[in-house]
């Protein structure tokens, strides 16, 4: 009963406890700063086109390149390099050096953010195979337990008789070891909700759930691309992140707990269940293969703008 009823105890806490429960698992903080390297570092912004007839020319772009160059802020630079009559050798060489800088920037600013989601989730995963271990280990000593109490309350039972001992002692040594050999036996069945201390204080999660970012967590562009409409329509990034967390949620979380949980996955950090930390790490899933996407659209503003930045041979005499 007492397994039983510890099993059932609430473990998860929107809130870091001052001393850490007994026997709980904590996430290492130095590992945690190696994941913490990202910092974003904006470009200068890129002064918006102001000639009429330069902004005419982004109407040439196919639309996604043109969603992707204004979420990156270089559809000035596009614009120019699109106009013959501002292709000046000295301008065309500035522009092309200032745009193939910004796309180098962004590009790094995506990787950044890549290896920071990864390596979070690659500690969660290390947290969740420690949860693992343990659970196993105290599996094997429970059952352990369980064939010695059994073997011993026999033993016993049959020493008493050996011995000459008389009355219901025998019998009653023999129910009590086997449901008490019983009881282990079950208990060992039981999962262990083991405490995971995890602070969080740059949480990912965060600004996707509230829409903004005032923390600069995510690079601009990074930013812009998963909360605005792609150019055919459709719901944007953010959007889809939040069904799928929706689903993750309603699915692993029962609707009486939902509120502690969101307060726990959004906010600073706090006591985790092997649940939660599992939900966790599933929404961080589905945060990095979006990062991934925006790469992949950055990679198409690349191939958009090789062909503009090309270097020709010059001619021969």
């Amino acid at each position: 009963m007492a397994l039983l009823t510890g099993a059932c105890a609430p473990v998860a806490r929107a809130t870091l406890p001052t001393t850490p429960p007994r026997g709980a698992v904590r996430v290492d903080l130095e590992e945690m700063k190696e994941c913490l390297q990202f910092q974003r570092r904006d470009a200068p912004r890129i002064a918006s086109v102001e000639r009429p007839e330069l902004a005419v020319r982004l109407t040439e772009l196919p639309p996604e390149v043109l969603r992707v160059a204004r979420a990156a802020e270089v559809d000035a630079l596009l614009s120019a390099l699109l106009d013959s009559r501002d292709s000046t050798r000295d301008l065309a060489i500035a522009a092309k050096l200032h745009l193939v800088m910004r796309l180098s920037s962004l590009e790094i600013d995506v990787a950044s953010l890549l290896f920071h989601t990864q390596c979070i989730g690659n500690q969660m995963d290390s947290v969740l195979r420690e949860l693992d271990r343990r659970q196993r280990s105290r599996e094997v000593a429970l059952t352990v337990s369980s064939i010695l109490m059994g073997a011993a309350a026999a033993t016993a039972g049959g020493v008493w008789e050996l011995r000459g001992g008389g009355g219901d002692g025998p019998a009653a040594l023999g129910i009590v070891g086997g449901v008490t050999a019983a009881s282990l036996g079950l208990a060992a069945f039981i999962p262990e909700r083991r405490a995971v201390v995890f602070p969080h204080e740059r949480n990912l999660l965060a600004p996707i759930a509230r829409g903004e970012d005032p923390q600069g967590l995510y690079p601009s562009f990074v930013f812009r691309m998963l909360t605005t409409s792609p150019a055919s329509g459709g719901p944007s990034s953010r959007e889809e992140i939040l069904e799928d967390w929706r689903i993750i949620l309603h699915d692993a979380v029962p609707v009486s707990q939902r509120g502690l949980a969101e307060s726990l996955l959004f906010g600073d950090g706090g006591v985790y269940d092997r649940r939660l930390l599992d939900v966790r790490e599933r929404m961080f899933d589905v945060l990095e293969s979006h990062v991934n996407a925006v790469d992949r659209d950055l990679e198409l503003l690349y191939r958009f703008s090789s062909r503009l930045v090309a270097v020709t041979a010059p001619a021969g005499p």
